[in-house]
């Protein structure tokens, strides 16, 4: 699930300021296929370096659609001019064979935005290091996320 900064992503201040996913706070992750979880804060800073967006085709966008949870209410303030992000992921069969392919780890609202509203969409796209750089968890891969710091104990 994605999710973006009110003041980074959505056009209307006001709707953005009663929608539930504009609210949240902290670092975002991007999980795919519960297999796979992306840094999507770690990967918005490899993007502004100032490289170009491409147009994704729409078949693309449409496949990228399928199975992401969507919520209407912020659908329709999100602002489909901002790019999203595509990273490259990998998974090695049980034969050993390594598939290779790209997801929409960042700006799914708005590319159903592009898609409901006749618009091109856009995205940034991550090299195949900077994608495994973001890659938190994989198939056969210990988790990279640190862990959150514990309470110290108080002397009593």
């Amino acid at each position: 699930m994605t999710t973006t900064t009110a003041e980074s992503s959505c056009v209307s201040a006001v709707e953005a300021s009663v929608c539930p996913r504009c609210a949240r706070k902290g670092r975002e992750y991007f999980w795919y296929l519960h297999l796979y979880e992306f840094d999507v804060d770690r990967a918005r800073e490899f993007t502004s370096d100032g490289r170009e967006p491409v147009e994704v085709e729409e078949e693309s966008v449409r496949l990228s659609m399928v199975g992401c949870e969507m919520d209407d209410f912020h659908l329709d303030h999100v602002n489909p001019s901002i790019p999203g992000i595509i990273a490259h992921v990998f998974y090695t069969t049980e034969q050993g064979e390594q598939i290779h392919g790209h997801v929409l780890i960042d700006g799914n609202h708005r590319a159903g935005r592009c898609l409901r509203d006749g618009l091109p969409y856009f995205a940034y796209i991550l090299t195949e290091e900077e994608s495994r750089a973001i890659l938190l968890l994989s198939p056969g891969m210990p988790s990279k996320r640190k862990p959150k710091p514990q309470a110290e104990a108080v002397a009593s």
